[in-house]
C-alpha cells in the first residue's frame, strides 16, 4: 500500500512537472510571437512617423523651389552669402537652403564661404538631383566643413523656364537619429538604419557604432552581434525583398528578437529590436540541479498552474490584437478596417487635424441583390473584382481599406479637393466599365456610390467626424440614384 501510494505521489509529481514545463515552453513561443508582433507594429509606427517626418523636409525645400521660381535670375543670384531668398527655413533639423549653380557658383542663406575650389556640380547631391530631375535624398556623406555624416535633399530649380542649378538643404544623421530617440519611448526597444551598403547611420542604443559597416572584417573587436554571419543573411534577404523580415541574434550573449524592413524615402533599411524577456523556461533549465528550487517549485505547484492559465488567457487575448494577419483583409487583399482606424488616427495627429487629406468611402449598389441572385460565392468574386479596379486606378502612396461588408474607405493625401474629385471619377468609370453583369441593378452591371470628404483648409479635426462626413456624402450619393460621386459641402 506503501509502495502504492509512493507509486501515486511519484507520478502526480511527475504529470505536474511535465505540465508545468510543456505550459512553460508554450508559453515562451506564445510569449516570442507576441513580442514580434509588438515589434511588427512598432515598425509599421516608425516606418509611418519616420516617412512623414523625411516628406516634411522634402517639401520645405520644394516650397521654398516654388518660392524663388516667382523672381528672376538676376534676383535670386545677386547675394551669394546671407540671401534672403535663401532665408525661408523654420524647421531647426535641416539647414540654410542653398543653391548650387550651373555656372559653379555657390548661393546660400547663410555665412559659410565656399574654398576657391569648391564646385557644386561635382557634389553628389548636385549629379543625383540633376539625374533624378526630381526632389531627392541623397547617399550618407561626410560634411565638407564639419566632418558630420548628413544627407541632403535637392530639386533641380528652373527659373524662367530654363535649368538654373540644384536647390538644396541638408540633413544631419545625429538629428535623425535624435529625432528617432525621442519618438521611441517604449521599454527595452531601439532603432538602428542602415544603408544599402550595409553602414550603420543611425542606432538609438549605441551611437558609437554609427559609421561601422556590419561587412567589414574588422568588426571582431566590436562586441555588437555574437554571430555576425546570422545577422548579415537576414540583411541579404532584406535587401532581396520589399517585406518585412524577422530576426532572432544574440547581443553580448542576450538572446534579441528584431524586424527589419526598407524604407522607400532615402533607400534606407530601418529595424527594430528588443532583447527577449527571462522566460520561465530558461529560469528551470538553469536551476534544474538544485534541490532546493525543485522543492519549493513543487510546495507552490497549484498557485502556478492557476497563474499559468490566467497568463495564457491574457497572451491570447493580446494576440488577437498584436498579429499581422489583422493589418491585411483575407478576402481581397487590401488593408482591413484595423489598419485603418489605427492610420487615419495616426494620420490625423501627425497632419495636424487631418489636414491636407481627403477621405473617399465607396459602397457597392445592391449587392445584397447581388448575393440573393447569384449567391455568396459570386459575391465574393465581385468584391475581389471590384477591389483590383480601384487598385489600378489609384496611386500606389494611397490607403485602400475593405471598411467591412461591400464598403471600401480610401485615403488620398497631399492632393486639392477638385484631384481628389478627379481621382474617385475615375474610380467610379473603372468599375462601371469592368461590366460585372447585375440583373437586379437598374444600370444592369456592378457599380458602385462614392462619398467624398475633401479636407484642404483645415476645417477638420477629429478622425471620427472625418470618417462620418464621408459618410454623409456616401449616403446622399445612393439617396441620388446611386453609380455617382458626392462631395460633401457642409
Amino acid at each position: 500500500m506503501y509502495k502504492k501510494f509512493n507509486l501515486i505521489i511519484s507520478l502526480l509529481i511527475l504529470t505536474i512537472i511535465i505540465f508545468i514545463s510543456y505550459n512553460a515552453y508554450d508559453l515562451g513561443n506564445k510569449s516570442r510571437e507576441a513580442k514580434y508582433d509588438m515589434l511588427i507594429n512598432d515598425l509599421n509606427r516608425d516606418t509611418i512617423d519616420f516617412t512623414s517626418w523625411i516628406s516634411n523636409k522634402k517639401e520645405i525645400l520644394d516650397t521654398a523651389k516654388d518660392f524663388v521660381d516667382n523672381f528672376s535670375y538676376d534676383e535670386i543670384t545677386a547675394g551669394k552669402t546671407s540671401n534672403p531668398y535663401m532665408n525661408l527655413n523654420n524647421d531647426p533639423d535641416i539647414s540654410q537652403i542653398y543653391i548650387g549653380l550651373a555656372t559653379g557658383e555657390f548661393i546660400t542663406g547663410g555665412l559659410w564661404i565656399p574654398p576657391e575650389d569648391y564646385d557644386p556640380r561635382n557634389r553628389v547631391w548636385y549629379r543625383e538631383a540633376v539625374e533624378s530631375r526630381n526632389t531627392i535624398i541623397s547617399d550618407v556623406y561626410f560634411d565638407r566643413a564639419t566632418g558630420d555624416r548628413m544627407v541632403t535633399i535637392s530639386s533641380p530649380l528652373h527659373i524662367d523656364g530654363t535649368f538654373a542649378g540644384v536647390i538644396s538643404a541638408d540633413v544631419f544623421m545625429n538629428d535623425i537619429s535624435n529625432w528617432l530617440s525621442n519618438q521611441i519611448t517604449r521599454n527595452n526597444i531601439y532603432t538602428y538604419m542602415l544603408d544599402p551598403d550595409g553602414t550603420i547611420i543611425v542606432h538609438t542604443l549605441r551611437p558609437e557604432l554609427v559609421g561601422e559597416n556590419v561587412y567589414s572584417s574588422d568588426r571582431q573587436d566590436l562586441p555588437v552581434i555574437d554571430n555576425l554571419k546570422e545577422f548579415l543573411e537576414y540583411f541579404e534577404e532584406v535587401r532581396e525583398t520589399s517585406e518585412s523580415v524577422r530576426m532572432e541574434y544574440s547581443v553580448e550573449g542576450k538572446k534579441t528578437l528584431g524586424i527589419i524592413r526598407k524604407i522607400e524615402e532615402g533607400n534606407w533599411y530601418l529595424a527594430v529590436a528588443a532583447v527577449e524577456d527571462y522566460d520561465l523556461c530558461t529560469f528551470i533549465k538553469q536551476n534544474r540541479n538544485s534541490l532546493v528550487f525543485n522543492i519549493l517549485l513543487l510546495g507552490i505547484i497549484i498557485l502556478l498552474l492557476l497563474l499559468v492559465i490566467r497568463i495564457k488567457l491574457k497572451l491570447e487575448n493580446k494576440n488577437k490584437l498584436l498579429t499581422l494577419d489583422n493589418e491585411r483583409d483575407f478576402l481581397t487583399g487590401i488593408y482591413n478596417r484595423r489598419y485603418f482606424d489605427l492610420y487615419i488616427d495616426n494620420i490625423c495627429e501627425t497632419a495636424g487635424g487631418c489636414s491636407g487629406i481627403s477621405l473617399v468611402m465607396m459602397d457597392i449598389d445592391f449587392f445584397k441583390k447581388y448575393n440573393d441572385t447569384y449567391g455568396h460565392i459570386r459575391g465574393d468574386e465581385v468584391l475581389r473584382l471590384v477591389t483590383n479596379a480601384v487598385n489600378h486606378t489609384i496611386r500606389k502612396q494611397d490607403v485602400f481599406a475593405r471598411y467591412g461588408g461591400e464598403e471600401f474607405v480610401l485615403v488620398l493625401e497631399d492632393v486639392t479637393e477638385e484631384i481628389a474629385q478627379r481621382i474617385v471619377e475615375k474610380v467610379l468609370k473603372a468599375v462601371f466599365d469592368t461590366g460585372i453583369e447585375h440583373s437586379s441593378s437598374p444600370f444592369g452591371r456592378v457599380t458602385v456610390s462614392i462619398g467624398l470628404a475633401a479636407n484642404t483648409r483645415r476645417r477638420i479635426i477629429d478622425a471620427h467626424h472625418f470618417i462620418q462626413i464621408a459618410d454623409q456624402a456616401l449616403y446622399k450619393a445612393k439617396e441620388n440614384g446611386r453609380n455617382r460621386v458626392v462631395v460633401y459641402s457642409g
